[in-house]
């Protein structure tokens, strides 16, 4: 049976045994269950000792109560427990465990010692690990929340994500929630001690909801094979990758947390194999979200041409200066294209780029529009950065005026710098839910129109 094959049990099992199970509020059995029942659609089954009835489901006193094959076990017991619960599983009991407790690899004394346990109990019963030391998986296309996360972020064919953090899994839940990203699937490998990092990425690149994947990865043992892997699927659906550990003090935090070494040299130069890479890399997990909201709401672009609309000459001036320090091109628009903008302005205006309109705060939502559509079919732009700032971003007929124009299917893509005061953070939301997507800074704005700009150009030129 294939890795995809294997890996569909893990990520649309029929059936969940969750061992630990609780009626305790607060505890995590407890949570695990009240999660899954919010959509999963196969059968759970609680393990409690004594419990008849956890949270309305029918308990089992252990897992070979449980009638027929399990395909997943989420064990939420302390990790020497989770030894004795392997050593009394049958051969073939379970396809998958999903181990959530921490004290393995990642503990200095003994904790390697138990891990290899772990997987040579698990080995010797067909049973595949993915963990230990794991916050969870989602599969929010299946509703399945098997995880720490209090819910399942929007769920939509995109973006999927490979983590060996807990942490970043949950800010890759709240970035989601507050920014509409819709998500395919997610899983924190945890200590990788079984499934490694190459199955789970071949599995995301056959599945089909997944469209977009990321990569944040702290320890890879084989690094020329799964780059090897990654180009190749890279070929296929991007891939963001951020790699932690690219220091030496990084590295030792890397260690105490999982528990592997991680030699850190995968670096720029590395993944990007001589200007051929088609990989994305991403130097945080945040400028990965960010990075992955482009490429899932907009068109690509073509080229490295930028258009700036702009309410702010000095923002305006920033915005240019990290645009070109990021190796892409802010043209003097032709005087042919100025005189087309030109009637939407008064004369006093910049249309040279960056188009400025910094005295016309009460006219942006009739100005936007026109100078949008306009760059959006002009040859001399690939993409448009629009700045929706200070005064603007309290305007609510900016935001469905800007909507409404992304609406008609624009050729290129649009990214906002957004800055406002807390207050009107809504405001930004009512764009984001019309998948035009917004940065807080300037330098997250350039950054993501470089990378995505970069990817685009690299299969343009290797179709050429």
């Amino acid at each position: 049976m294939g890795e995809k094959e294997t890996l569909n049990y893990f990520f649309t099992p029929r059936n969940i045994a969750v061992v630990g199970a609780s009626n305790v509020e607060g505890k995590m059995g407890n949570i695990f269950i009240r999660h899954l029942l919010k959509g999963f659609p196969g059968t759970i089954f609680p393990v409690h000792p004594t419990e008849r009835e956890i949270i309305g489901l029918a308990a089992y006193t252990d897992i070979n109560a449980i009638p027929g094959q399990i395909d997943l076990i989420i064990p939420l017991i302390p990790s020497k427990q989770l030894i004795t619960l392997l050593k009394g599983c049958p051969k073939g009991k379970a396809k998958f465990m999903l181990a959530i407790p921490s004290g393995f690899g990642e503990v200095p004394e003994g904790g390697k010692l138990l891990e290899q346990e772990l997987i040579g109990l698990a080995k010797e019963r067909n049973t595949r690990i993915v963990g230990p030391n794991s916050i969870g998986m989602l599969n929010c296309t299946y509703g399945l929340n098997a995880s720490m996360m209090p819910e399942l972020p929007q769920a939509g064919c995109g973006f999927s994500c490979i983590t060996q953090s807990g942490g970043f899994g949950m800010a890759i839940y709240m970035y989601t929630l507050n920014h509409q990203l819709e998500m395919a699937k997610l899983c924190d490998l945890g200590n990788t001690a079984d499934v490694s990092i190459s199955e789970s990425l071949n599995y995301l690149c056959y599945d089909e909801d997944t469209h977009i994947i990321g990569l944040f990865l702290e320890s890879i043992p084989k690094e020329k094979a799964f780059l090897t892997q990654a180009n190749e699927v890279a070929a296929v659906k991007p891939i963001i990758f951020t790699k932690l550990g690219r220091t030496t003090a990084g590295q030792r935090a890397s260690f105490a947390h999982i528990g592997i070494n991680s030699r850190g040299a995968i670096m720029k130069e590395e993944v990007e194999g001589g200007g051929e890479s088609k990989i994305i890399l991403a130097r945080t997990g945040i400028e990965m979200l960010n990075i992955a909201k482009g490429l899932s709401w907009q068109p690509l672009p073509k080229g490295r041409k930028v258009g700036i609309i702009t309410g702010s000459g000095g923002v305006g001036a920033e915005l240019t200066d990290l645009c070109v320090e990021h190796g892409l091109e802010v043209p003097e628009l032709s005087i042919k294209l100025q005189d087309v903008l030109r009637p939407y302005l008064p004369s006093y205006t910049s249309v040279q780029n960056p188009v400025d309109l910094t005295p016309l705060w009460w006219e942006y939502y009739k100005i936007y529009p026109p100078l949008i559509q306009t760059l959006s079919t002009s040859d001399e732009i690939d993409f448009l950065i629009v700045t929706v700032i200070d005064i603007g971003a309290t305007q609510k007929k900016l935001m469905h005026a800007l909507k409404e124009t992304v609406s008609l299917a624009l050729a290129k893509p649009l990214y906002v710098y957004w800055a406002s005061t807390y207050n009107e953070l809504q405001n930004m939301r009512t764009l984001e839910k019309g998948r035009i997507p917004c940065y807080q800074s300037t330098l997250q704005t350039v950054r993501v129109g470089a990378a995505i700009s970069q990817y685009a150009m690299k299969f343009e030129e290797s179709e050429v």
